[in-house]
């Protein structure tokens, strides 16, 4: 699954476990305190998955910025090899590449 589906999965996540909760309060007001506990334990299970939600999203956002760095990082070295053999444009291109790809990194972790 992709980064932005995870996060949206997990505040749908967030927002059942919220609706638990107020639902377990309804319940404790009513006297109902099994019923009430059921709802909590359903908002507990909730926001278990919002969290192992967040935490898959993060994962993979790293996995993705790493990925941006070390093209970058490729293009860079390419970029040197083509400055020492005098090839200035092919060394600007490649330069212009690695900053793109960095920058793709950092908008990723940003």
């Amino acid at each position: 699954m992709g980064i932005k589906f995870e996060v949206h999965r997990a505040s749908i996540e967030l927002a059942k476990g919220y609706r638990q909760v107020q639902k377990a309060g309804k319940e404790f007001a009513k006297g109902k305190v099994d019923s009430g506990v059921k709802h909590l334990n359903k908002a507990q299970d909730e926001f278990g998955s919002a969290s192992d939600n967040i935490a898959k999203a993060e994962d993979h956002a790293v996995a993705k910025a790493g990925t941006e760095i070390d093209k970058g990082k490729s293009e860079l070295a390419k970029a040197i090899a083509e400055y020492e053999k005098g090839h200035s444009d092919a060394a600007e291109m490649h330069f212009d590449n690695a900053l793109d790809d960095f920058d793709k990194a950092l908008d990723i972790i940003d």
